[in-house]
């Protein structure tokens, strides 16, 4: 496909677990690990964070995850994916069955991410760094409270202040689900979020 093979993936090729993270591999390398990876019956965790693989190389990736069902880990945070990368991965995971472990840290878009957290396979989101702000805090709120599957999601980072936090919060107390253990970082609404997270539990 026109690229030089990553010597690290060729000597892990086969691992359970492939870090592929800050490689640079771009959409080309995307593309030549997807081919790799088709057919791999061993990887269960990949990790590609900060490759710039752009919505091209996502939806090379994407491809390949709707035959490859042993990954069960994928991080592809911090690559410029933009809103037609997202939508790549959020299309996957209507088929695929095996993906349990989704980091989509500093992707920034909502829109995408609400049929994303809709999608009951995935036990553990990473949305992070996002740049949500109050009004994704709302919308995030109505979406997981149609989720009945997720056990952890990581908010942090993500602006969501205090109306977007009481609109989230509100949204996992209606939720199905068994309430999931969330992670925020906020200066201004940690505690209100701790007040009103005891509150869902209760």
């Amino acid at each position: 496909v026109g690229v030089v093979p990553v010597t690290y993936f060729l000597r892990n090729l086969g691992s359970a677990t492939i870090n592929l993270n800050h490689h640079g591999l771009g959409p080309l390398g995307a593309k030549a690990l997807a081919i790799a990876l088709v057919t791999d019956m061993h990887t269960t965790t990949l990790e590609l964070a900060d490759n710039s693989l752009l919505a091209e190389g996502a939806r090379y990736l994407m491809e390949m995850l709707r035959a490859n069902f042993t990954i069960h880990n994928l991080d592809l945070s911090d690559n410029h994916l933009q809103s037609a990368g997202a939508e790549c991965v959020a299309k996957m995971l209507l088929e695929n069955i095996s993906i349990k472990s989704l980091k989509l840290s500093g992707i920034s878009c909502i829109s995408t991410f609400s049929m994303i957290i809709c999608n009951y396979r995935v036990k553990e989101l990473d949305l992070s760094h996002n740049q949500f702000c109050g009004r994704g805090g709302e919308h995030l709120g109505q979406m997981i409270a149609n989720n009945d599957g997720l056990e952890v999601l990581d908010l942090s980072w993500n602006h969501l202040r205090m109306k977007g936090a009481v609109a989230f919060c509100a949204g996992l107390k209606h939720s199905s689900s068994t309430t999931p253990w969330f992670t925020w970082t906020s200066t201004t609404t940690a505690s209100a979020m701790k007040e009103r997270a005891c509150c869902v539990r209760d």
